[in-house]
């Protein structure tokens, strides 16, 4: 007896009756069979069922038994799929934005793959799990898009991730001003909301890939810092899980909401601090989940300010010298508010930093199709109205300094505001060059911080806060180390108002090298370098930096966060070993634990000792020929194969915040796909899930358009998908299941693709049998990525003479054309959304050629010949 055909088995038709039904017909179809597509990992089996380790197996079960209770018809939509077993989607949890760390610290100082990850639509869901794992002694880890760098949303000890990703609500209120964002809402997404509203947030991060709650309990110091100050001055109220389970409102102006019952109740700042006490803990403020890393609960949503979408003025200063550049710096902040009104944003950057983005800017200007781009890269759903430059603004421009020393970077989010700066210029210390064009690219650019990894191609950075005037000697000093081991910084500085500074002491590093074990360990002996003569302090802490609690706070804020963490969390289950100590395991993780700050210290000292330095050096030299972390995985730009791009991943995330999987079922794609092309770069066969993740990839091009690292997604996906060929044939049924399944699905076609119909399907004239009268031109991936089809299928439903169709080609994706049934009405060309995004690159309808045409050609071709 023949077996059925996975389509068959999870449908209940086979593909060829599948096709002919109508469009919604289909769509009810896959949406009963298809809750969630992890799915297509785990092949709709129950936890218990699966493919994984027997402690995962059970962990999934009891998870899942404790959310349904005694009523399984209640349990939320998908809940089973939710529950994440599979291997390689579970290993992506034990890396950040740090990829440096070998497997000494991510599976033996710490187990950092968790045993189970669960993904959470409600607040009920997530405040159930934290009961369970309390009662089950099991370790949580609470993960948004893990964009630090520092392992504060890595396991340390296995147990359960809470990916976030689904509480990812965006509301806004736009008479009062203020937007609500879920723990898991991506700036991206966040930004265009609120643009498609004439709203901006007043302060964010540099990432669109990151979360704004992630950003918020981590430091919250990014753009606009020194006009629009730290994340927490624009949060209006923030919504807290206590390790409990119990849910909390924190409002700006003391009050909070409590549980009471089964009703919520709002309390005085003093009944508040009762409540707290009451319960044998000291009393928790909305400024106390600012920087604190997940350690004391789960902030679910922010209730953040917003203002209205700016239009900017920007202006970017070269100067002779880096001292020059720093005196501006300290004019630009004495005068703010008096002679012109407070920049936004006063940045400096080190000569080298801007040297290495040129170099970047090269590298991406190469590229034919960024000179039509589309939505997605052109920045027109990002949070400004427009760019203006120096020159509009009524400064006079010039072309850079041959050999500047340092750069200063400032914006205005208001034209009259820069056009005082400008009138202003004429005074400004060190008679900086102003660059015009370069003025607006870098402005518009601020969300690529990370572009320049792909010339390393690995990039680490020291992160510091630290009093502005101690600045200048602080990068001097740390220039000098830097030097002194072989390495040039990359300095760039975010000034803030209130006299402070966020220093990111950066540096280009080859983590294909045994050489890069003396990069990596650079970053924590700048942090020392700030702490000791500086007045300095790490900006986050996570667990590698978990040691500096009480430089950071001070020993009475440090011992209050330890015994709030006692109290709130005796059994240490929520983020173990983030904020206020690693909890690294076995003997070497005791010695590590006990040596590591003063280590830090010698090894700086060391460091810095021009009589001592060249013995680093010789080391680096001997190191060199030695493998690394990442050798054989990639090289540098400009690398032209693409699978050696892959290395160049920043781990930030954006791509995923564009890709049509992520939207529907929070499957980070493109990034683990980038990954597995690393690893198939090195040798590494690929996995039945990366053959899972190809099929799932519909090959729109999102992700490619808006890399910051400039890899060339889809080239690099084509080159796995053959490797992926050469392992295992093709499930053919299954991948045109999968693209059936997100075809299916409104949450595709209406809320990610904004897909309307409309009354197209009422135009019915008939083609002409046998005659091709027009000729629909369809991009693919070969056109690149801002004018390749989406392969949505938005195309396919629209079309009054069923000229459109799918799953007739033999990539189950394509949507092919029946031309003699095409009639030129345009329907297709109106709704597609990729021409939407990008100005009608991608389908077009043109008449075709008549008889006579080809005639000419044939006679003219033959008259060649003759």
């Amino acid at each position: 007896m023949t077996e059925p055909t996975f389509f068959a088995r999870t449908l209940g038709k086979t593909l060829e009756e599948f096709v002919q039904l109508s469009h919604d017909q289909r769509a009810a179809a896959v949406r009963s069979a298809i809750p969630d597509l992890n799915l297509f990992f785990d092949g709709g089996r129950a936890p218990d069922q699966r493919d994984a380790p027997q402690r995962t197996r059970e962990l999934a079960a009891s998870l899942l038994g404790a959310l349904v209770g005694h009523d399984p018809e209640a349990a939320a939509p998908a809940l089973r799929e939710r529950l994440v077993t599979d291997p390689v989607l579970r290993s992506e949890a034990d890396r950040d934005q740090n990829v440096y760390l070998t497997p000494l610290f991510t599976r033996r100082l710490t187990h950092a793959v968790p045993d189970l990850i669960f993904q959470p639509v409600s607040v009920a869901e997530a405040a159930g799990a934290l009961r369970w794992a309390r009662e089950r002694r099991v370790p949580v880890t609470l993960r948004g898009a893990a964009s630090t760098a520092m392992g504060g949303s890595v396991p340390g000890d296995a147990g359960l991730v809470l990916d976030l990703s689904r509480l990812d609500g965006v509301e806004i209120d736009a008479a009062d001003r203020v937007c609500v964002v879920g723990a898991g809402a991506r700036l991206r997404t966040i930004h265009q909301k609120l643009a498609e509203r004439g709203l901006a947030l007043r302060s964010y991060p540099s990432n669109l890939g990151g979360t704004l709650v992630g950003w918020f309990v981590t430091g919250g110091i990014g753009m606009n810092a020194f006009g629009c100050g730290r994340a927490l001055d624009s949060v209006r109220a923030a919504d807290l899980l206590l390790p409990s389970g119990e849910h909390l409102r924190f409002h700006d102006d003391g009050r909070i909401d409590v549980p009471d019952g089964s009703r919520r109740v709002t309390l005085s700042s003093a009944e508040g601090a009762a409540w707290f006490r009451a319960r044998g803990c000291e009393p928790l403020s909305l400024a106390d989940l600012a920087g604190s890393e997940g350690a004391l609960g789960l902030v679910l949503h922010v209730t953040v300010a917003v203002e209205e979408l700016p239009s900017i003025g920007a202006f970017l200063l070269s100067f002779e010298s880096e001292s020059e550049a720093l005196e501006a710096a300290s004019w630009t902040a004495r005068l703010a508010g008096r002679r012109f009104a407070p920049p936004a944003n006063l940045k400096f950057l080190s000569a080298s930093h801007l040297h290495h983005t040129r170099r970047v800017w090269a590298d991406e200007d190469a590229r034919e199709w960024k000179r039509s781009p589309s939505a997605l890269s052109s920045g027109a759903t990002l949070p400004w109205r427009r760019i203006a430059g120096p020159g509009e603004l009524g400064a006079a421009t010039s072309a850079d300094r041959e050999h500047a020393g340092g750069y200063l970077f400032l914006d205005f989010f208001d034209l009259e505001a820069a056009r005082a700066f400008a009138s202003a210029l004429p005074e400004c210390p060190g008679h900086p060059a102003v660059l015009g064009d370069e003025s607006v690219r870098f402005a518009a650019e601020r969300f690529k911080p990370q572009q320049t990894k792909r010339l390393g191609p690995g990039l680490i950075a020291a992160e510091v806060l630290l009093p502005a005037e101690e600045v200048k000697p602080f990068l001097a000093e740390a220039a000098a180390l830097a030097r002194n081991i072989g390495t040039e910084l990359d300095g760039e500085v975010y000034y803030l108002a209130d006299g402070q500074a966020l220093a990111i002491a950066g540096y280009l590093t080859d983590h294909r090298s045994g050489a890069f074990m003396l990069d990596l360990v650079l970053a924590p002996v700048l942090l020392d370098l700030a702490m000791s003569r500086h007045r300095g302090a790490p900006y986050v802490l996570g667990r590698w930096q978990s040691p500096y609690l009480a430089r950071k706070l001070g020993a009475r804020a440090a011992q209050r966060v330890q015994s709030l963490r006692a109290a709130l969390d005796p059994d240490s289950l929520l983020n173990r070993g983030v904020l206020v100590g690693p909890k690294l395991h076995g003997a070497r993780g005791a010695l590590l634990g006990a040596c590591f700050v003063p280590g830090v210290s010698l090894v700086r000292r060391f460091y810095g000792s021009p009589a001592l330095a060249w013995m680093v050096r010789g080391a680096r030299a001997m190191l060199r020929g030695m493998p690394g972390p990442a050798s054989g995985r990639g090289a540098p730009a400009p690398a032209q194969a693409p699978e050696d791009r892959a290395l160049h991943c920043v781990n930030c995330g954006e791509c995923n915040t564009v890709c049509p999987i992520f939207n529907e079922s929070k499957i980070r794609l493109p990034q683990m796909l980038t990954h597995l092309g690393e690893a198939m770069r090195a040798g590494e066969a690929m996995p039945v899930t990366g053959s899972v993740l190809l099929d799932l990839c519909m090959r729109c091009g999102n992700c490619e358009e808006v890399c910051q690292a400039g890899i060339p997604h889809l080239a690099l996906y084509e080159r796995m998908q053959e490797s992926s060929d050469r392992v295992r044939r093709r499930d053919s049924e299954r991948h045109a299941a999968i693209v059936a399944a997100v075809r299916g699905s409104p949450r595709y076609t209406r809320d990610f693709l904004h897909v309307r119909p409309g009354g197209y399907i009422k135009r019915s004239p008939a083609s002409l049998p046998r005659l091709t009268r027009y000729v629909l031109l369809r991009s693919e991936n070969d056109a690149g990525p801002a004018a390749s089809c989406i392969h949505c299928g938005a195309c396919v439903a629209v079309c009054p003479t069923h000229a459109n169709r799918e799953y007739e080609g033999s990539d189950p994706r394509w949507i092919t054309t029946v031309q003699q049934s095409c009639i030129g009405c345009g329907t297709c060309v109106e709704v597609c959304p990729a021409n939407l995004a990008n100005g009608g690159q991608t389908l077009r309808v043109m008449e075709a050629p008549t008889p006579d045409w080809f005639a000419a050609i044939e006679e003219f071709e033959l008259g060649g010949r003759r």
